[in-house]
């Protein structure tokens, strides 16, 4: 995976940070590219995070990124907090945020 990293830079507004910024790969689902995407910044296994279950629908969020069903959706954006991290994920981009 590689990462667009954007560690210890100050969004606008000077309230959060954002930790890192990973590109989602096509053919993975969002919620792979979630847990991917926190495990790296936190230097863990994915394994090692709690279950993302526990914080939200994964069924859910991969029904809403899956391109068989975002026909006629656009500019799609889902956040919600886990680990921590203020999590963003759009179609591009898993964004955290501290």
């Amino acid at each position: 995976m590689m990462s667009d990293v954007h560690k210890g830079r100050t969004a606008a507004g000077g309230d959060t940070t954002i930790i890192e910024r990973i590109p989602t790969e096509p053919g993975t689902s969002a919620t792979v590219s979630i847990v991917r995407a926190v495990a790296e910044a936190e230097s863990v296994s994915p394994g090692e995070l709690p279950v993302l279950a526990d914080f939200i629908d994964p069924e859910a969020i991969d029904q809403l990124f899956d391109a068989h069903h975002a026909v006629g959706r656009s500019g799609v954006r889902l956040s919600f907090d886990y680990c921590g991290y203020a999590v963003e994920v759009t179609e591009e981009l898993v964004t955290l945020r501290r």
